[in-house]
């Protein structure tokens, strides 16, 4: 999910009860909510390319979710002890073992709310590169946004303690609801798809749209190509399969190959889940171009680099 997502999942754990177990609690639990996110830094030390191969990798698995939650105890039990109170000796001094367990938390929300969207997690890496995803949530969901600061208006109103755990729980099963419906959507979309005559399913993504929960984009992935459609849970059509399909293309074809030793290809394609490629060639038939692409990413659109590179082919 997106920072202010994971920020204030952090805020309102601390208002529904953990923000009285130790001082600094508050900060712990952003701190562990957000920390996973430092594979950010390849945004400037890695081409485009190779950020996106990196994101959601190494930090977000289960060697880097027993270190960061240590590393945010002893930022914060030093910060504690070296500045905080040594401004206001009177204060009193952070609890380690609260701060860890804090630290923990935080840190283990941030994987779980990353797994909700399409994008996906690689929950085992460096062990594993296998991707999850809960195709349930999209990466920016304002109804959440409004459920979680409704939570945090009323603690900072002073809204009795059992009030704010109740909006809390509001808030979490917000996301809890959309896994359900997903859930729900993937198996009425494969009968769907049978139906229609689209045979031997390998996947099916339920992509939600930007600011529609209950809407949302389907993917069905086939041996030979990705086949789209469309669900709603409000009007009278559940789930609906289109004529657009992209192929997956020509993978073994020699110049697809030889594009795919460019750097930026492999990294792309570390990323790219439901990947395509295509050989772009003159009216004559002679080929220009090598195009990679990401089935849930439109080739033209916001998503940017997501969307997929284009390798030039030169005349010789």
């Amino acid at each position: 999910m997106d920072p202010i997502t994971h920020t204030m999942t952090g805020a309102v754990l601390a208002r529904a009860g953990g923000d009285r177990l130790t001082p600094l609690a508050t900060t712990t639990l952003i701190l562990g909510a957000n920390a996973p996110d430092i594979d950010i830094y390849t945004i400037w030390t890695e081409s485009s390319f190779g950020s996106i191969a990196f994101r959601r990798g190494w930090t977000h698995g289960p060697i880097f979710l027993a270190l960061l939650p240590l590393v945010i105890t002893a930022l914060i039990v030093c910060w504690d002890r070296f500045v905080r109170r040594r401004r206001d000796p009177s204060l009193a001094p952070v609890r380690p073992g609260w701060i860890f367990a804090l630290a923990l938390l935080g840190t283990l929300t941030h994987p779980l709310l990353d797994w909700f969207n399409t994008y996906g997690i690689r929950f085992l890496m460096p062990f594993s590169r296998t991707w999850f995803a809960g195709d349930a949530v999209f990466i920016i969901d304002p109804y959440w946004w409004l459920l979680l600061a409704t939570t945090l208006l009323l603690a900072r109103r002073k809204a009795a303690l059992r009030t704010v755990r109740m909006a809390a729980a509001v808030a979490f099963a917000y996301p809890a609801l959309l896994v359900s419906l997903s859930g729900v959507a993937h198996r009425i979309a494969a009968v769907e798809a049978e139906r229609v005559g689209i045979h031997d399913l390998r996947d099916i993504v339920y992509q939600p749209r930007p600011a529609r929960p209950f809407a949302a984009q389907l993917i069905a992935a086939t041996p030979e190509a990705y086949h789209f459609g469309w669900f709603t849970w409000t009007g009278p059509v559940r789930a609906e399969w289109g004529d657009t399909v992209i192929a997956r293309g020509p993978w073994d074809d020699a110049l697809v190959q030889r594009a795919m030793t460019d750097a930026d290809v492999r990294n792309y394609l570390v990323w790219a889940r439901y990947a395509w490629v295509r050989i772009d060639t003159t009216a004559t038939g002679a080929p220009v171009a090598v195009v990679f692409g990401d089935a849930r990413f439109p080739e033209r659109g916001f998503a940017g680099g997501l969307s997929g590179l284009r390798v030039p082919i030169s005349p010789e």
